[in-house]
């Protein structure tokens, strides 16, 4: 994954890149706005539009999305922006002979923006129901942390923004396994902890 990761990110900014939705009904991202600053705008108005089931699943959730919309505004431009993914999984990746030779199923969050974002993204979701998730998690976690050099407080607040984002993308109703997966990552202590401080 840190092969696919790495090559994507090398992807720079093009007309049609910048023109991608990043979600169905949402406007792509203003390549003139800070992916950070555009991803907070995001957050705040998918939550606008949600809000119920995590006022009922996630205890204090309106304070945790205005202090992930601050924390999202308050971190430094990336210092290198690239093509994300937003969906890499290990079903997207394309491998032959040892090697990637491409990946499927861009358009959920694919854009322009913080590489830092797709590896956070991706160590999440690279095994988003199984039994050994969070072994998983950690394990890429520390991985594309030692690899890339990121920030391990970006990735829990970048964490956040895709759950809030999200959560309501598959249905309305408290059982969907990405809305629980969603509401389980926004109750996380470490994910609470690099939102909140």
């Amino acid at each position: 994954m840190g092969d696919a990761l790495a090559g994507i990110a090398q992807v720079q900014a093009s007309p049609g890149l910048a023109a991608l939705p990043i979600l169905p009904g949402d406007e792509p991202f203003d390549q003139q706005t800070l992916f950070t600053e555009a991803l907070a705008d995001l957050v705040d108005r998918r939550f606008r539009a949600s809000p119920r089931l995590l006022r009922r699943e996630v205890d204090g959730v309106d304070h945790l999305v205005t202090a992930l919309t601050h924390a999202l505004r308050e971190l430094d431009a990336p210092e290198v922006t690239g093509l994300i993914h937003g969906d890499l999984i290990p079903a997207n990746v394309l491998v032959q002979d040892d090697q990637v030779s491409g990946m499927l199923d861009f358009g959920f969050l694919t854009t322009i923006g913080d590489p830092q974002f797709d590896a956070a993204i991706t160590a999440s979701i690279f095994d988003m129901y199984g039994p050994h998730a969070r072994e998983s998690e950690e394990l890429l976690n520390d991985a594309f942390l030692a690899r890339f050099g990121h920030d391990p407080r970006r990735y829990g607040v970048y964490r956040a923004a895709y759950a809030v984002i999200t959560n309501a993308c598959f249905g309305s109703d408290a059982a969907d396994g990405h809305f629980v997966w969603c509401a389980n990552m926004l109750r996380r202590p470490d994910v609470r902890s690099a939102v909140l401080g």
